[in-house]
This record gives structure tokens, C-alpha cells and sequence, in this order.
């Protein structure tokens, strides 16, 4: 034991035994220094996550995906109106109000009948004329879903109910001269002859406006429920439906005429 301390001299110097010890003192401020910074980078990165989870929320919220809806005039040939139709319909999580003179659109056909799985209501007010054509949507939608409603306007052929627009949760308004038929929304030529479809040859020139005007929205709100509550409108409309589906309708060429 001598001779280790005889061949070890920090042993006899003071000075050097405390510099030996100064940076074991020192360990510990060091390691509330990184301790610190460590919790600075972990509560970045949480606040980092956080922001991230919300953009995510708010991108995928109704209001957000609304906002996105190409809102203004579109026009076929040049468009195909239907996707827009349907991405429009396809934004409502309460109802959908809507007020159509020819329906054989089967896409749209279903993307209400999605809506309603979802728990939208729906309000569909049709022509009388209209409903006889064979490839006519009313009643298929009415077997979907105990959401979806009909009336039927009782008219003649000077009277008729010339209406093409909706209403998406008292918000989004549709109108426009675009009927819901294939040839009418510019997609009967796109699925049967998609590299000439926008020429023109195969569908109608048509034209949809899309708004979230309030004041647009609410005035149609206010005559859609007048057209709804009309005394005159046909009764038993489903039965009317049921009846003409067994004895025969209109026979129009694929995607009606209108």
C-alpha cells in the first residue's frame, strides 16, 4: 500500500486531487442542461403533432371540404356536371332538399341513396310528367331508405315542374339548366365514347351553378317549402310510383332524352 502511494504523486498534490474532482461536480449542471433541452425538443415535437392532428381534423371537416367545392357557372360539353353534382351531394350531413324535372342519373341515383345510409334526409319534388319515363330514379330511391321522401307535383304538360336545383344542408345551393340525365350533365357521351366525349356530339350544352350564397341559399330554402306544402301536390306518390312501375312507363333511349 506504501509503495502505491510513493508511485502514484497526485496523491502528495492537493491541487491536483480537487481539479480530478472539479468536473465530477460539474457533471451534474451539465446534465440539467441537457435535461432541460431534451424537454424543450420533446415539447416541440408534441406541439409539432398536435398541429399536425389538427390540420388533419380541420381538413377532413364539412366546412373545410365545402369550401373547396368549385363554386361558380360550369358548363357541358366542356365539363362533365355529374362529378360535380355528386361531389357536391356528397358534402351533406343533414339534408339534402332538391327540386329535379328529369331524373335517370343512376351515379347520382346512388350517391343519394349513400347519403341517406348515412342518416341525410332527403327531399325529392319531381314532375308528373317526368315520372312515367322507364329509366326514372324516384322509386328506386324510395326502396332504399325510409329517409328519402317524394311529392310529385300534380300538373300537365303546360305547368310543369321545370326546376334543376338542390340545396345541401341549407347551404350549398345547385341550379342551372343541367337536368339529372346522363346526356344532360355531360356524361352519357364521356362513358361511351370518352375520347370525344367533350365535343359535343354526345350530350347537351347545359349549364350548373354552384353558390354558398346565404341569401341565395335561403331564398331557395323558402320556395322549395312552398312547392313541398303545396295542397295540390299528388297523393300516395310511392303508390303512384309502385302502380306505373307494373304497367309500363315512357320508353326513352338509354340516359332519357331530357
Amino acid at each position: 500500500m506504501v509503495q502505491g502511494f510513493l508511485t502514484n504523486p497526485d496523491y502528495l498534490n492537493p491541487n491536483r486531487r480537487e481539479e480530478q474532482a472539479r468536473p465530477n461536480r460539474q457533471e451534474a449542471p451539465h446534465k440539467g442542461r441537457n435535461s432541460s433541452e431534451g424537454g424543450r425538443i420533446r415539447a416541440g415535437i408534441l406541439l409539432s403533432g398536435v398541429f399536425l392532428a389538427l390540420c388533419v381534423l380541420l381538413s377532413g371537416s364539412p366546412s373545410t371540404q365545402a369550401a373547396s367545392l368549385p363554386y361558380g357557372e360550369h358548363y357541358s360539353p366542356r365539363e362533365n356536371l355529374e362529378k360535380i353534382d355528386i361531389r357536391a351531394l356528397s358534402m351533406a350531413r343533414h339534408s339534402i332538399d332538391i327540386a329535379m324535372y328529369a331524373f335517370t342519373d343512376r351515379e347520382i341515383a346512388r350517391t343519394l341513396a349513400r347519403m341517406a345510409g348515412k342518416g341525410v334526409k332527403i327531399r325529392l319534388y319531381r314532375d308528373r310528367m317526368q315520372i312515367r319515363d322507364k329509366n326514372d330514379r324516384s322509386l328506386w330511391l324510395l326502396r332504399q331508405s325510409p329517409r328519402i321522401r317524394i311529392r310529385i307535383k300534380r300538373n300537365s304538360s303546360r305547368n310543369i315542374m321545370h326546376l334543376k336545383a338542390y340545396l345541401v344542408d341549407g347551404r350549398i345551393l345547385r341550379t342551372g339548366s343541367a337536368n339529372w340525365s346522363p346526356p344532360g350533365e355531360g356524361a352519357y357521351g364521356c362513358r361511351r365514347h370518352p375520347r370525344t366525349c367533350h365535343r359535343g356530339r354526345w350530350q347537351q350544352d347545359n349549364n350548373l351553378f354552384l353558390s354558398n350564397d346565404r341569401r341565395l341559399a335561403e331564398e331557395f330554402r323558402r320556395t322549395f317549402n312552398r312547392l313541398w306544402n303545396r295542397s295540390s301536390n299528388l297523393r300516395n306518390p310511392r303508390a303512384l310510383l309502385e302502380r306505373l312501375s307494373h304497367h309500363g312507363r315512357r320508353r326513352e333511349r338509354d340516359g332519357s332524352r331530357y
